[in-house]
């Protein structure tokens, strides 16, 4: 990294020293109402035509056919990922001191 980049966080900067608009609190509030209208789309789209007739050969588990089905079973499998993530962290987890001192 040359001298320019380290002062400037890497490169990550304009040049007048301000961050770039997707780590501001505005870029970070219109990705987040973007977020929740493709889910509120899905739901709506799911209300509207629903994938009852979806053609896959596969039985379907009747316990999920409620609305927002998909959305409940991704949260779900999102939160057990992230558990499973922490478990996983304990279990490799190096101590402070593994790389030597930086002096």
């Amino acid at each position: 990294m040359t001298g320019s980049d380290a002062t400037h966080g890497g490169g990550h900067e304009s040049g007048d020293g301000k961050p770039p608009f997707w780590v501001t609190r505005a870029g970070a509030r219109i990705a987040l109402v973007a977020l929740h209208l493709v889910a509120l789309g899905t739901v709506v789209t799911e209300l509207v035509r629903p994938f009852i007739g979806d053609g896959h050969g596969a039985e379907r588990i009747h316990e999920l056919e409620f609305l927002a089905s998909y959305a409940v079973y991704g949260f779900v499998a999102c939160v057990v990922l992230v558990l499973l993530g922490r478990e996983l962290r304990r279990l490799v987890m190096r101590g402070e001191d593994y790389y030597g001192d930086r002096d």
